[in-house]
């Protein structure tokens, strides 16, 4: 048996312990099961050192804390909000990809990606502006794994729009969590990069859905859409896509939804050899594909989820004002805003809602967020479903 050092806030006085707790020589200090009800006690012992085995503390750490939160929640009757939501996946898939290794050997990736792909689909089921919101406007961390659930949210959308069982819908969100498993190090090595890829890193890049997909049937996952999903998101029907060069037919539906989640999600992020383009032009981009490179079904379905102005877009307003999206209007070009900047550039204390339908705050243009050196306060614009405390 292997034993790993208990951390302090896997453990807290009153509760049940869940693993049997040795000191460092291995001898049994308290057994499982036992609640340790002496807070003091608890701290000296944790200051002196306690040890459970490796593997069962892996298995269930994650399980524990969850469920602690949960009822530290429940009982202060506090909801998590979308973004909370969406923020807790981001973190426990960063912690998945740091133990990629000993998840897959324990086989506990399907389970593990399946609690984070519930947790993406209703998010996206609570409220799907905000979560879209979330794609544009909450681009901090580390990239390889913000790209994944960002794709997850995108691809749950459509799964959504296209009225995709929920099963399905679970296996195609549970692909864009893991699409890029294959290359999780070397996709951050090449957000950095600023020259052309070498011929080695080409090859390496048009093998990382194969690979992918071996990684997790190694470590359990037998699931044919998930699989396959992972395997071809990088295939289009027009031929032009790797590592097959599949076409038509030959890339599934499943492939399809997360490739084009995949797509805008990417566009719409900085990269050391590119800037982020604005969600309009990688819109129009998509527009342009549909048919081509783009399954045309599914690129209409992406288009009436997130509107021609998606949540989170920054617009300027007739009135000089700057702008968040929050949400569909009664027209496609009037969505609902709310102004955050004066027509000089001042940050206005509260965010005021604007109606578009009016020629005095009708739309003017998009605005590069890049030229905007200003941070958007998501809870003052959406509320509730928006809070974040970290």
């Amino acid at each position: 048996m292997q034993l790993e050092r208990v951390k302090a806030d896997d453990l807290v006085a009153g509760d049940r312990v869940l693993w049997d707790l040795h000191d460092e020589n291995g001898k049994l200090l308290i057994p499982k099961g036992k609640i340790v009800g002496n807070a003091a006690l608890l701290e000296r012992l944790l200051a002196m050192g306690l040890y459970a085995d490796e593997l069962e503390l892996f298995r269930t750490r994650g399980d524990s804390r969850d469920a602690r939160q949960r009822a530290l929640q429940k009982a202060a009757q506090v909801p998590l909000s979308t973004v909370g939501v969406l923020m807790a996946a981001r973190r426990k898939l960063d912690a998945l990809m740091q133990q990629l290794d000993r998840t897959l050997a324990a086989r506990l990736i399907g389970e593990r990606v399946g609690e984070m792909a519930d947790q993406v689909m209703s998010a996206c089921e609570a409220d799907a502006d905000v979560a879209i919101a979330m794609v544009l406007l909450r681009q901090e961390g580390k990239y390889a794994v913000r790209h994944m659930v960002n794709a997850a949210v995108v691809a749950a959308l459509v799964c959504r729009s296209l009225g995709k069982p929920a099963a399905e819908m679970r296996s195609i969100v549970s692909a864009a969590l893991t699409m890029n498993v294959g290359m999780i190090e070397f996709q951050e090595q090449l957000k950095e990069q600023t020259g052309p890829l070498s011929a080695a890193q080409r090859a390496r890049l048009e093998r990382h859905p194969m690979m992918g997909a071996d990684m997790l049937r190694e470590g359990g996952i037998n699931d044919p859409i998930w699989l396959t999903a992972v395997e071809q998101h990088h295939e289009c029907i027009d031929g032009s896509g790797y590592p097959d060069e599949l076409y038509g037919a030959e890339v599934g539906e499943a492939a399809r939804i997360v490739s084009l989640a995949d797509l805008f999600c990417a566009r719409v992020t900085p990269r050391a050899y590119r800037t982020a383009v604005a969600s309009n032009v990688a819109l129009k981009g998509i527009l342009l594909e549909r048919g081509k490179s783009i399954d045309e079904t599914i690129a209409a379905h992406f288009i009436r989820t997130v509107g021609i102005f998606p949540p989170g877009m920054l617009v300027r307003l007739a009135n000089g004002e700057v702008g968040v999206v929050t949400r569909t209007g009664d027209k496609v070009n009037t969505p609902q805003v709310k102004s955050i900047l004066t027509a000089d550039g001042q940050r206005l204390m509260l965010a005021v809602a604007r109606d578009t339908a009016q020629g005095e705050f009708a739309i003017r243009e998009t605005v590069d967020p890049k030229q905007l050196a200003t941070f958007v306060n998501m809870e003052a614009i959406w509320g509730a479903s928006a809070a974040y405390r970290g």
